[in-house]
């Protein structure tokens, strides 16, 4: 595969990939994954190696997404940590052929949990396989969420942020249409329904509170803020009055909505 593009950088420059690892993977270095150029081990495993090759082009990077995908995939306890860039180092850089075998320990991990499609996109399923991770300790977990992870461990410049929301959008509404049962561990789950359902209903119920908080904060923020005077009416009969519609449109909420958080205290247009 062509990874690389043609640069004046490229050329000279290699790429430090650092991985972070909640558990000990020792025993697979030098069988599933190459032994790392530097080590680092304190509350985590912090494992770095330098690929040949300058990954800092758009393409390349996509490439550069695939291997951590395949990381966290293999090993669902460790997460990107740093890449960056050494045209200095004396260090002999690992070829990518090198990390054959992780790309084969991936890819048998996906056709065992290949439930669904056939899909090899590393990215979607490390994407899918931790959802299931999440809905296994939690019950349930949301777009944002899902969203969230994927950003924390991909490289933007590689996939543009629409195709990653895409990518948590359509597995988050897969999840969402099934109840967030996960097909293969069906029957372990109607041994334990009640306290699943009860674990579900917890979070739905602090996704809401946070929801409800972050709207009443956008409405109180207009009529408090320095431009508040701009949210009343100023002459007339309502004078003094708020104007309901102007909150609504301005804090991307509802007129019902709007009614239901402004202080009781204050008086209001009505209409």
């Amino acid at each position: 595969m062509d990874y690389s593009e043609t640069t004046e950088q490229s050329q000279d420059t290699n790429t430090w990939l650092v991985m972070r690892f909640k558990e000990d993977i020792s025993d697979e270095l030098g069988s599933t994954i190459p032994y790392p150029q530097k080590h680092f081990v304190g509350d985590l495993w912090v494992y770095s190696w330098l690929i040949d090759g300058y990954f800092g082009t758009s393409k390349s990077i996509e490439f550069l997404n695939d291997i951590i995908a395949r990381f966290i995939i293999t090993y669902p306890h460790s997460s990107h940590f740093k890449h960056y860039y050494d045209s200095k180092s004396t260090i002999q850089p690992l070829k990518l052929k090198q990390f054959q075998n992780l790309k084969s320990r991936a890819t048998q991990i996906i056709n065992n949990n290949n439930r669904y499609d056939s899909t090899t996109d590393f990215i979607f399923w490390c994407l899918k396989l931790h959802a299931e991770l999440v809905i296994q300790e939690k019950g349930i977990f949301t777009y944002e969420e899902l969203l969230e992870y994927g950003l924390n461990n991909f490289i933007d410049k590689a996939k543009d942020r629409s195709t990653l929301r895409a990518k948590c959008r359509n597995i988050f509404r897969w999840y969402l249409e099934r109840d967030f049962e996960i097909p293969q561990r069906r029957e372990k789950s109607k041994k334990s329904k009640r306290e699943l359902m009860a674990t579900r209903q917890e979070h739905a119920k602090k996704i809401h509170t946070k929801l409800a908080e972050d709207t009443k904060r956008k409405i109180i923020n207009c009529i408090t803020g320095t431009c508040k005077n701009e949210y009343k009416f100023q002459s007339g009969k309502r004078a003094g009055k708020w104007i309901v519609s102007k909150i609504a449109k301005d804090s991307g909420t509802s007129r019902p909505t709007v009614m239901k958080y402004l202080p009781k205290e204050h008086l209001l247009d009505g209409k």
